[in-house]
Parts: C-alpha cells; sequence; structure tokens
C-alpha cells in the first residue's frame, strides 16, 4: 500500500503549487471556458492560484508520495476573502478578465448568505497517473478535520455534475442555490457542508476539546482551564523549556492520570516557538507529555483570519475566532511562544484575541483577572 504525507504549503513554493494545479485543470470544461484560448489556458490558471495562495488567510495542503513527489493540492480561502483579490485576477486574467467577472458575478448571488465563518475549497487537484488512489478525499478530509472542532462550515463550486454523490457527498456536501450556468458546457455546483460541531470528550477526570484526528492518534485541549499557574515566579528571561508551567504539567501528568491512561499519552516534539511578529526566540525543542500550544497552533486549530500573517495592528489578534479561544471560565491562559521580549509570555485574553506582545511571565491570577492554562496532548488509540 502506497504512503502518503500531507503538509502544509510553503510560502516558497506558491508558483510550484499553482503550476500543478493549472496543470491539473488544463483538462477541465469549465477553465476550457473560463480562458477559451488554449495557448493562453496554463499561465492564466497559474496566475490565478498564485494571487489566491497569496490571499490574506489562504490555506493550501500539498500530498506527497514516499518520494516527496507533489501528487495532490488544495486551495481554501475565507468568506471574507479580501475585495482586492478580485482586481488582482482581473489584471492578471488580461483579455479573459471578462469571464472571471462573469463568475464574480454569479458567485456573489450564490454564495451562502450568512455571518458565520466558513471556508471555499477553490481548488483540489491530484496527478492524473495517481487519481483513484483516493488522495483527493484524503486532502478534503485534512482540512475539514481542523474546521470541524472550530464549528467551521465549508463551501465549494463543483465544474463537475453533482448527484448527491461521490468524494463530496461522502463528505456531507449539498447542493447549495441555484446552478451557475455560464455556457451549455460550463456548469457550476455549488455545494455547502455545515460543520459537525466541536466535539467535547473526557479523558481522565477533564473534558477536551478535539481539536485533530489523525489514524493512530488524537490532538486535545482541555475545554476549561486546569488551573491558575504563573509561567515562571521571577522576572527574567525566560522560554518554554525552563518555565515553571511546564514543570507543573508533567506533575499534573505524573499524578492525575491511571498507568493506563499515561501508556496512551504520547510524546510531542514541542518544537521552539519564536514570536511570528517580534522574532523573540523561543528556546530549544523539547519533548513532552502535556504541553502548551504555541501561537502558531491556536491559530491553526482554532481559526486563521489571515492576521498572524498580515497584521492589522502592533499588539493582538483580533477576530472571529475569538468566541472559538474562550475556555469555559473567562481566564487568561498562556501559550508557549514568548512576547515581544524574552521576559513576555503570548497569552490568549478572556476576549479570545491572542496578544502577540505578550504578558510578563510574573503575571498571577488575581482580582482583575485569572491567568491559567489549558493542557494540550496526543492520546492514541479509540477516544
Amino acid at each position: 500500500m502506497e504512503k502518503f504525507v500531507i503538509r502544509d504549503t510553503r510560502a516558497d513554493e506558491i508558483e510550484t503549487v499553482a503550476g500543478f494545479i493549472a496543470e491539473g485543470y488544463l483538462d477541465d470544461i469549465y477553465f476550457h471556458w473560463v480562458v477559451d484560448v488554449p495557448e493562453d489556458r496554463f499561465n492564466v490558471i497559474k496566475a490565478y492560484y498564485v494571487i489566491y495562495l497569496s490571499a490574506r488567510g489562504a490555506v493550501s495542503h500539498v500530498c506527497e508520495d514516499e518520494a516527496g513527489r507533489m501528487v495532490g493540492a488544495t486551495c481554501w480561502l475565507p468568506h471574507d476573502l479580501d475585495e482586492g483579490v478580485d482586481a488582482k485576477v482581473y489584471a492578471a486574467a488580461g483579455k479573459h478578465a471578462h469571464t472571471f467577472k462573469q463568475v464574480s458575478k454569479l458567485a456573489a448571488a450564490s454564495c451562502p448568505p450568512i455571518d458565520e465563518p466558513y471556508f471555499e475549497l477553490v481548488s483540489v487537484v491530484t496527478a492524473k497517473d495517481m487519481q483513484g488512489k483516493g488522495i483527493g478525499a484524503a486532502l478534503l478530509k485534512h482540512h475539514i478535520d481542523i474546521l470541524d472542532p472550530q464549528g467551521i462550515h465549508t463551501y465549494l463550486e463543483a465544474s463537475t455534475p453533482y448527484h448527491g454523490g461521490g468524494v463530496y457527498g461522502k463528505f456531507g456536501y449539498q447542493q447549495a442555490g441555484e446552478l451557475m450556468v455560464f455556457a451549455p458546457t460550463a456548469i457550476l455546483y455549488p455545494l455547502w457542508r455545515e460543520a459537525r460541531k466541536a466535539q467535547i470528550v473526557k479523558f481522565g477526570n477533564f473534558q477536551w476539546r478535539v481539536l485533530k484526528r489523525q489514524k493512530h492518534a488524537t490532538l486535545l485541549i482541555m475545554e476549561d482551564v486546569l488551573d491558575y499557574y504563573v509561567y515562571y515566579p521571577v522576572f527574567k528571561d525566560m522560554t518554554w523549556a525552563e518555565s515553571l508551567v511546564r514543570y507543573m504539567l508533567w506533575v499534573f501528568y505524573k499524578f492525575d492520570f491511571t498507568e493506563d491512561e499515561k501508556a496512551r499519552i504520547g510524546n510531542n516534539h514541542s518544537t521552539k516557538s519564536d514570536n511570528p511578529w517580534y522574532g523573540t526566540k523561543g528556546g530549544k525543542s523539547t519533548i513532552d507529555k502535556i504541553f502548551l500550544l504555541s501561537v502558531e497552533e491556536i491559530v491553526k486549530y482554532f481559526g486563521d483570519s489571515g492576521q498572524l500573517k498580515a497584521p492589522n495592528n502592533r499588539f493582538f489578534i483580533d477576530d472571529i475566532y475569538n468566541d472559538a479561544r474562550k475556555p469555559k471560565t473567562p481566564a487568561r491562559w498562556l501559550t508557549r511562544t514568548p512576547g515581544n521580549a524574552q521576559n513576555m509570555v503570548a497569552v490568549v485574553t478572556e476576549e479570545g484575541k491572542i496578544l502577540i506582545t505578550g504578558d510578563f511571565v510574573t503575571r498571577e491570577t488575581n482580582d482583575l483577572f485569572k491567568v491559567g492554562v489549558r493542557p494540550a496532548m496526543w492520546v492514541t488509540g479509540e477516544i
């Protein structure tokens, strides 16, 4: 049985992934209408996807085989896409801009009129010689498994006839609204999928939120704060590896779980997490049973509005995913990412904002606000 790896698309390979997607759509009858000059088709489609892959909040994954060859790719866009993206697409399309404008006009009328966040799948491509091996379905599942625990819906416009079956039917997509008919051979089928509710499970004596399911392990984060810990009791330069809270989570692992439960808690290779805006060093990598999420992981698993990569202020991420990041009990919760200085630590505020500048490592719970921890861990077996 062939083995495949799905990973995030790197910023330095956007051109390559866009070319891969364009190659996959060269024979698509819809794109034959959008770009009706064969000699222009590849370059226009590639430019189109370079813009989408580079857009604020875009999420892309690639699938590689055992030899490291790209055999599949996806691109997802948030529903609140920057309006400036369309103008870039029209400019890149050149003499074909009129068809792209027709698509945008009908798409605006077909998109679900809801205020809740959702992602649109704008491409899923599998290498021709690898089709029929479940790669497209695996790529869909990879991102849906991230979005479902966050309660985030998904939408797409299929260019092949939809009759309630196939890979989209398997994932629960249903037709939404009227067909988008541009020509007898160019029809898009708007499909909508409601997110499955965030899964809350019990492990040990605590309630945990499922963040991601993999074949052999599940990533969990405590639904509420475990306790009110100080990151470090002395005001000094600090990293996750040396922090008091890391030691306290080891104590939590050692004394709050049975031996059978401890055997199911896997090792997490907590890579160093430098501050993404200020470059403050995250220190050395560690191996932990129980750990804190980094800022990047919080964005990945609770919702990505694009503000991490394209900040709209110098202090915090404040977006539609604030509510998803709140614990049951109002409290700040610590991350393992340093703040804007080595004696600061990034936190999630009571309002659910990610405070990238951070708070003092010595900050204790007081009458004004509580500072707690939400442990995370990988658990093997059925849960």
